[in-house]
């Protein structure tokens, strides 16, 4: 079922059905099926039109993003921390020889900052790898060696890496935390999955306290209609990940929501 969810979203991108689109219907041009292949190229056409035009951030990631807002203050007491991973590209890390975060690298920042503010916090970072064919490379070794080099470190800081999405990122990591009831844990992870990682968590026996970040949405305003095609593709593919993965966790019972909140 990884494979297969993989995959489809994969099929699924917008920018993808659009690219398949048009090649089915240059095919349907040079076998002569001039019907079809204007049919086909219109139908590209309007997939364009649908990715291009509406404010895809406004309507479907600023919902999610807000859902749970960030502890203000903080608990003055924290038991643990933790971290979902997402924020490294393990293979160019590998290829490379040196660590490379992507745009969710504040959930690496802030397991930095919170091990430092709560130095006797316990601090679990849970992240495998989430490729279909190179499941040996693991982001976990990568961000112990981040954490490394900031000089955090110790037996309080535990890794996680054999977690491949978000529901085994919360059994996995409940397995290695051992949470006793009463204590309070925070949850990092990015602002858009926080509801779905929030779902995963409670499913899973543990009741954490969001901790979002990595916005991609501005709380007063957001784009508009138009704009640049890329990002609105982009920000569409997201939208559906992030709203299907809801629906499909609570399906598989892996949330007791399909829109968890506080």
């Amino acid at each position: 079922m990884f494979t297969v969810m993989k995959i489809a979203e994969m099929a699924l991108a917008p920018f993808n059905m659009v690219l398949f689109l048009v090649l089915l219907a240059l095919l349907a041009l040079w076998l002569r099926r001039w019907r079809l292949g204007r049919r086909l190229l219109g139908a590209a056409l309007a997939l364009v039109l649908i990715i291009w035009l509406p404010p895809w951030t406004v309507w479907f990631l600023a919902p999610l993003e807000n859902r749970f807002p960030a502890p203000d203050p903080l608990p003055d007491h924290v038991d643990g921390v933790v971290v979902l991973g997402g924020a490294i590209d393990p293979m160019l890390s590998v290829e490379r020889g040196q660590p490379n975060l992507n745009g969710a690298a504040e959930r690496v920042l802030a397991m930095a900052e919170l091990a430092r503010r709560f130095p006797d916090a316990k601090i679990v970072f849970s992240g495998g790898s989430g490729s279909i064919s190179r499941q040996d490379i693991k982001e976990a070794p990568v961000v112990r060696a981040v954490m490394a080099s900031l000089g955090i470190g110790g037996p309080r800081i535990v890794y996680e890496e054999q977690s491949r999405n978000t529901w085994e990122n919360a059994v996995f990591s409940r397995a290695v935390a051992f949470p006793n009831a009463g204590e309070t844990w925070l949850l990092v992870t990015s602002a858009l999955h926080m509801p779905r990682s929030v779902g995963a968590f409670r499913a899973a026996g543990w009741r954490v306290v969001p901790y979002p970040v990595d916005y991609l949405t501005s709380p007063h305003d957001g784009d508009g209609w138009g704009g640049d095609f890329g990002t609105k593709a982009g920000a569409l593919r997201t939208a559906m990940h992030e709203w299907g993965g809801l629906a499909y966790y609570h399906l598989r019972g892996w949330s007791e929501n399909w829109y968890p909140a506080p």
